[in-house]
C-alpha cells in the first residue's frame, strides 16, 4: 500500500516493500536495475538511464509513453549519498511544456526487518498542480520498482 501526502507544493510518499533495504537502494542507483522498472506506467519504456553516483555527480532517466513523442526525462545532480539509507537529488525537466524549475528529491530507505520503508519527499515544486502530477507520476514509478524487487 503507498500513503500520499501533500502539501501545497511538496509530496511524500510512503510505501513498504517486501526486499532487502540494499536491493532497493541498489534498484533506485544503478542502471541496470532503473531499466527495468523507472517510468510511470508499465507499458512505457526506460529508454536513457544514465548515474554517476557521487556526490555532484549528475543522473540523467528517460521514459516514454508509447503513445507520445519523445521520452520524458528528467536530469539532476546528487546533493547527498548515504548508501543504503539516504539519496537527496536536485530534479528538473528537459524540454517540458510544463516547466517546474529545479525541485529537490530526497529518498529515505528505512529497514524494517527483510523489508523496507521507502520514503519519498519532492519538494520545492511552484504550485499544487505539478505536486499532483508528480505524485502520479511517482505512484507509478514505486509500484515498478516493487514489482521488480519483491519478484527477486
Amino acid at each position: 500500500m503507498i500513503e500520499k501526502y501533500s502539501d501545497e507544493n511538496s509530496l511524500t510518499i510512503r510505501r513498504t516493500i517486501n526486499a532487502p533495504r540494499q536491493l532497493v537502494f541498489d534498484a533506485w542507483t544503478q542502471i541496470e536495475h532503473l531499466k527495468n522498472w523507472w517510468r510511470a506506467n508499465p507499458a512505457w519504456s526506460t529508454e536513457i538511464a544514465e548515474v554517476d553516483l557521487r556526490v555532484g555527480g549528475k543522473y540523467r532517466l528517460g521514459m516514454r509513453d508509447p503513445d507520445k513523442e519523445g521520452p520524458f526525462t528528467c536530469y539532476g545532480e546528487f546533493v547527498e549519498i548515504v548508501p543504503p539509507e539516504k539519496l537527496v537529488y536536485t530534479w528538473s525537466w528537459e524540454m517540458s511544456t510544463a516547466d517546474i524549475g529545479k525541485t529537490l528529491v530526497t529518498v529515505e530507505f528505512l529497514e524494517q526487518g527483510e523489508a523496507t520503508e521507502l520514503v519519498l519527499t519532492h519538494e520545492r515544486f511552484p504550485n499544487a498542480e505539478a505536486a499532483s502530477e508528480h505524485t502520479k507520476g511517482w505512484t507509478g514509478c514505486i509500484e515498478g520498482l516493487s514489482r521488480l524487487v519483491e519478484s527477486d
